[in-house]
């Protein structure tokens, strides 16, 4: 049984950890990790941990990306005006944390959806909010800087918005399963908020809104256990598309191929002239050109250079000796 360290043996080891180049990494049994091994740390914050994975984020990203443009298009039908909505960020947070950066007073509506865990968290600013109502009442959607609580009508409009932004986020995922989702409260003060725990890890989308001439945000909080069925429905069904991929095979030669007619070219590149001598060029002139020409033939096959080649006769025909394989040729 390991005994307790005293001050002597804490001024000890700091003292060490003092003059030791090597990095103050130790194991699980306590003991120093080695020098001579290459040791690679990592930062990580334990207030927030991270459950889901870089492609994961990267995954969900493309989805909201999608997400947003459809309400986008909702919103702007409903309220028979533009309404421009942008992904700001999507990230992981406790929810302690996200319950802090609300504002007070806003808007939140409290969503569950019938075939996952945990309850997700709506917030609309309160601007925003009510603008959005303002412009459903036949209003212009202009808004002053005054943050106030909502009416109970503007509140009671505001409901048929956020069963749209819940209804597009489940069907965002009809891909992998058919999901639906209804509101099961709403708020006013982030204070009383109590649904799930402060260290509950969330993920938090941040889309901004404009609403008149100022821009707004809408952030939906989603906990870790709501989204882990849909995280391993995506992780599965990329598995499958990888493993479904035709296995690529290495082309093989047909006999057929054999009777096809490729036009092979034999020309040289010769020194250049200017325009007057090439306008005066008549029928019968002779161009004298280096004795070093015949060894620098171009042989193009199908228009392409493939080979260096010295021209000459043999038997009374016109011939190629070829010498080298052009430095432009294709690899085949």
């Amino acid at each position: 049984m390991a005994g307790t360290l005293n001050q002597s043996d804490i001024d000890r080891l700091v003292a060490e950890a003092a003059v030791s180049s090597a990095p103050n990494i130790f194991q699980h049994d306590g003991s120093r990790f080695p020098a001579a091994a290459k040791a690679q740390a990592k930062a990580f914050d334990f207030r927030t941990p991270i459950h889901l994975a870089e492609a994961e984020i990267r995954r969900f990203r493309s989805y909201n990306a999608g997400f947003i443009s459809t309400i986008s298009a909702r919103f702007s039908s409903l309220l028979r005006a533009d309404m421009s909505l942008k992904l700001a960020n999507l990230s992981t947070m406790p929810y302690g944390k996200f319950t802090d950066s609300m504002k007070n007073p806003t808007h939140i509506s409290l969503f569950k959806i019938d075939q996952l865990p945990g309850i997700g968290i709506l917030e609309i600013h309160p601007r925003l909010a009510i603008s959005m109502t303002n412009r459903m009442l036949g209003g212009r959607g202009m808004t002053s800087d005054e943050e106030r609580y909502l009416t109970e009508i503007e509140i009671a409009l505001l409901e048929e918005i956020v069963d749209i932004i819940i209804g597009e986020w489940c069907r965002q995922w009809k891909d992998e399963r058919s999901y639906t989702g209804r509101q099961i409260g709403h708020e006013n003060n982030p204070r009383f908020l109590q649904a799930a725990s402060n260290d509950t890890v969330m993920l938090v989308l941040t889309i901004e809104a404009l609403a008149g001439d100022s821009v707004e945000l809408i952030q939906i909080g989603v906990p870790y256990n709501m989204l882990e069925p849909i995280a391993k429905s995506l992780h599965s069904r990329r598995t499958r598309e990888m493993s479904s991929q035709p296995e690529v095979r290495p082309q093989q030669w047909r006999n057929s191929y054999n009777q096809i007619s490729v036009p092979v070219i034999a020309d040289w590149e010769v020194p250049g002239a200017s325009v007057s001598d090439v306008l005066r060029l008549r029928v019968g002139d002779v161009v004298e050109l280096p004795k070093s020409t015949l060894q620098a033939t171009r042989v193009r096959i199908a228009n392409v250079p493939r080979f260096t080649a010295q021209a000459g006769c043999e038997n009374g025909h016109v011939a190629l000796q070829i010498q080298s394989e052009s430095k432009q040729a294709p690899h085949p």
